[in-house]
């Protein structure tokens, strides 16, 4: 990437890609995936790449990292309870990292990564208005490879990266919802079938029908649409 280019260009230059691919993978895994790779090539001098999210439990995770020293570096972060990516998450600033191993903002991490090979770190907030709802980094070898350049690239490839994990997330939710309703509309037309064989078995209208399949369901502790299931099944078995 040439990286004379103004940061608007360089930033319009990598999302150009990321958002062909998003368009046609719908999964927030993919998602994360595709910015750690996306950081990598826009941040001058970087080795590796991570996003940390929060899960459906609270806890902060490496939701995904561009190799193995970025997961554990990141790893050591919430074993410890320190380290830059947790302070740009908790701040909504973005933190740079110099010298690793003169830092001493993080003293128990900075000597935990001291055999990772890790050199320099920068890492910005994944904001929602005013709101962090996690964190993107970048790792580099060497000393003093993340310059105020780098910091600020980060910063606007940040802010396009947590529009494009919101964006994910919702696009995944609308499907599992759109799942759930499919379920709804076969579990209610399994009950309708079941009441239409029960008002033909019984000669008897709808509502008698329906208070008759209630009954079962509560004889047999099984839920409405299973007892109507069984009931469907068994019609289907017996021919009638």
């Amino acid at each position: 990437m040439n990286t004379d280019l103004p940061l608007a260009d360089e930033l319009t230059a990598v999302f150009a890609r990321a958002s062909r691919m998003l368009l046609s993978e719908e999964t927030v895994a993919h998602a994360l995936h595709l910015i750690t790779d996306a950081a990598v090539a826009a941040v001058p001098g970087t080795t590796g790449a991570g996003v940390s999210l929060m899960n459906a439990s609270g806890q902060r995770l490496t939701a995904a990292s561009s190799g193995a020293i970025v997961a554990r570096a990141d790893s050591l972060q919430f074993e410890l309870g320190e380290g830059p990516c947790l302070t740009a998450w908790a701040s909504g600033h973005p933190v740079l990292v110099a010298d690793a191993s003169a830092d001493h903002r993080w003293p128990t991490w900075s000597a935990a990564i001291s055999s990772l090979g890790i050199g320099s770190v920068a890492s910005s907030p994944l904001l929602t208005g005013s709101t962090a709802v996690g964190a993107v980094k970048v790792y580099g070898r060497e000393p003093g490879h993340f310059t105020g350049h780098a910091v600020r690239l980060l910063g606007l490839f940040a802010e396009q990266a947590a529009l494009f994990v919101i964006h994910a997330q919702a696009r995944e939710a609308a499907s599992a919802l759109s799942n759930q309703l499919q379920d709804a509309l076969f579990q209610r037309d399994t009950i309708s079938v079941a009441k239409g064989l029960l008002m033909a078995r019984d000669n008897t209208g709808a509502d008698d029908a329906f208070r008759t399949l209630i009954a079962m369901s509560r004889r047999s502790g099984e839920t409405l649409h299973e007892t109507a299931a069984a009931l469907v099944r068994f019609a289907a078995s017996s021919g009638t």
